[in-house]
């Protein structure tokens, strides 16, 4: 496995920087610590300009990319859901 490159490190640890952001915010929000928010649009905690750079960094950092509804990653690929997800209990 080789070694990143500088880009890459600085690309890894600005997306570090956004979950964490968005994470605080949760928290301040009232979020349970042991929980995670789904991560989807509205229950994210990012400003639409956090979320845009951080699917661009994820893309380039993990080589995903989306083709339609379609999503491609490590020579697999997979259909978006547009099912609205259920609350697990």
């Amino acid at each position: 496995m080789r070694e990143p490159t500088e880009l890459e490190k600085k690309q890894y640890a600005r997306l570090q920087e956004l979950t964490a952001i968005a994470r605080q915010r949760y928290l301040d929000a009232g979020g349970d610590p042991r929980r995670c928010p789904s991560g989807r649009k509205g229950d994210d905690y990012m400003t639409d300009e956090e979320r845009e750079e951080s699917l661009e960094l994820t893309r380039l950092i993990f080589g995903v990319r989306i083709v339609g509804d379609e999503v491609h990653c490590q020579g697999r690929s997979w259909k978006i859901s547009t099912a609205p997800v259920q609350p697990v209990r």
